[in-house]
């Protein structure tokens, strides 16, 4: 995917990256290349269940969700409801969640690390972006740059 010049970040890498600054031009990028944008707010999340449910309402998983990680796993790696040639994830506000579910946090980071290389592979796009405060702890790289 060619990207325009004003926004010098590499959209066709799958991945789990820290958000950039400049998400509006990225946003825009998205959008010209047909890749789906899909807000992920978790404020206010402290456990799985209420993760789950976030991420099924912002990604448009089908009503038939079974609300657990192997059914989130099976999700990411579905997305057909998505007609986009890709899909990025910007995942925020889980400062909360990181600090009291953990393990859950880990999990949930796990699963969609898992997704973001089954699409690669496939040729297609699942980019994930954490905002500073999801991250829990964990290093992520920027974004690569075109």
């Amino acid at each position: 995917m060619t990207e325009p010049a004003e926004y010098p970040f590499n959209l066709a890498s799958s991945g789990i990256y820290a958000a950039p600054q400049a998400l509006e031009a990225l946003q825009r990028v998205a959008a010209a290349q047909n890749v789906a944008w899909c807000e992920l707010d978790i404020a206010g999340v402290s456990g799985k269940a209420q993760f789950l449910d976030r991420v099924a309402a912002a990604l448009k998983f089908p009503a038939t969700f079974g609300r657990n990680w192997d059914a989130l796993a099976d999700c990411l790696e579905d997305l057909s409801w998505q007609p986009a040639h890709g899909v990025v994830v910007h995942w925020r506000g889980g400062g909360e969640f990181a600090r009291r579910a953990p393990e859950d946090c880990s999990a949930a980071l796990e699963i969609f690390d898992v997704a973001t290389n089954y699409w690669e592979e496939k040729s297609r796009l699942l980019l994930v972006l954490l905002d500073s405060p999801s991250r829990g702890g964990h290093l992520l790289p920027a974004l690569p740059r075109g």
